[in-house]
């Protein structure tokens, strides 16, 4: 009988011990292979964005990290990704962010990004962001990833004691689901403190130990595959790179994929999702205001890890279609006293290297759908983007911020005079 019952149970009591001693070892196992990298520059998949293993192996190679949200998913062929590929860059895009993404998880992204160190990056920012509440606590718990949150606990005691105060205190805020040690933990850091010993063993020697295990044995497994898309949509280019024969195919592609609506948003987009509501949409924003927001302080905290790294930075401030803002009577000046005001906490500071692609003399076909890029939006980025992907080390002369903890504020989240 008990022969028999080993016979049935002891190959799987054999994988649950051999599986156990893979997760609690020491020993990482390196499985991140270079295609593997390629497949997950692409992916925008959520266990790459909460992982750590594929992404410093990227930054090793050459990859530049665009980190986003949303837009990164729309794929056509003036996408960074297609026309890094189709014009052959010397870097490549490596693409971090999905639609709920926003500073505060980007924030936890980049504290994992350990070989980000005088290197560059590239990041989106997106005025929606920006509300009064901010990002919301159940978007934010979804992206949270415990292993980017060991390491940023166990690191603490590194950086900039406000900053690291922020954050510990910002996440307690958003998720009050954490296990009993890391909130003791995070508690502690808020309030200035150093974390325990045994805290310390606790998150960094048995679960981070365990967590990178999981992402080294597991986190580019089934991958989301996107490298056909790109194909295709690279495929729809010339050979030849001109800009002025770019925009009119971007424009010609627009066109031919916004027929069945006056907005300029693309036909599948518009079918899908406004269609049936459009009519809910006529002057639904005339009272957005951009300007108060706790959004602003999380995006600080993301300066302070550029920062800590002398990481140089392009910003890109995206647009908002224009028809859309009309349609939907979004206040004249709502993106306008955004722009002035992110732009004014990012020059303060040093952060000079902004796109911003608000004012454009032209806004036709910028945004693929209501508040995204896509098409002359890519386009007029790739522009910008193609001569800084051409050295992914940082310049230094273009590192040398200097930080202000006055962002970290309330006062400054509602600040309306600057």
């Amino acid at each position: 009988m008990k022969k028999k019952l080993w016979m049935i149970f002891g190959p799987v009591i054999v994988a649950i011990v051999a599986l156990l001693i893979l997760l609690w070892t020491p020993i990482h196992f390196k499985t991140v292979t270079t295609k593997k990298v390629d497949q997950a520059s692409t992916s925008l998949d959520v266990r790459v964005l909460k992982g750590e293993s594929v992404k410093n192996a990227a930054e090793k190679e050459n990859y530049i990290p665009i980190i986003g949200s949303s837009e990164l998913s729309r794929m056509d062929p003036f996408h960074p990704s297609s026309m890094a590929q189709k014009y052959h860059w010397k870097n490549k895009p490596f693409l971090l962010g999905n639609p709920g993404t926003a500073s505060l998880t980007q924030t936890l992204n980049v504290s994992g990004m350990s070989n980000l160190k005088n290197q560059k990056a590239v990041v989106i920012i997106s005025p929606q962001w920006f509300t009064k509440k901010g990002v919301p606590s159940d978007a934010f718990k979804y992206f949270l990833s415990p292993l980017q949150l060991t390491g940023f606990i166990v690191n603490s005691d590194h950086g900039s004691k406000k900053m690291n105060e922020y954050i510990a205190s910002r996440v307690l805020e958003l998720d009050d689901s954490l296990g009993s040690i890391e909130t003791d933990a995070l508690t502690r850091i808020a309030d200035g403190k150093n974390i325990t010993s045994f805290q310390r063993f606790y998150i960094n020697d048995l679960k981070r130990n365990s967590l990178q295990n999981q992402d080294d044995l597991f986190g580019t497994v089934a991958l989301n595959d996107h490298q056909k898309k790109i194909d295709q949509a690279a495929s729809k280019l010339p050979d030849n790179y001109d800009y002025k024969d770019l925009n009119k195919l971007a424009t010609k592609m627009a066109k031919n994929h916004s027929r069945e609506n006056d907005l300029q948003i693309g036909d599948s987009f518009y079918n899908k999702e406004l269609y049936k509501r459009i009519s809910t949409y006529k002057n639904a924003h005339r009272h957005v205001d951009y300007k108060h927001s706790p959004e602003y302080n999380d995006f600080q905290a993301m300066l302070y890890l550029f920062n800590q790294n002398h990481t140089e930075v392009m910003f890109v401030i995206q647009p908002v279609n224009q028809k859309w803002i009309e349609y939907t009577g979004m206040p004249k000046k709502a993106l306008p006293d955004f722009d002035k005001k992110i732009k004014y906490q990012l020059q303060s500071q040093g952060f000079n290297n902004i796109v911003d692609l608000t004012h454009e003399k032209d806004p036709n076909y910028i945004a693929e759908d209501t508040i995204h890029m896509g098409w002359r939006g890519w386009l007029l980025l790739d522009k910008k983007l193609e001569p800084y992907y051409k050295n992914k080390k940082a310049n230094p002369n273009n590192t040398k911020y200097e930080m202000n903890d006055y962002f970290l504020t309330k006062k400054w989240a509602n600040n309306t005079k600057f």
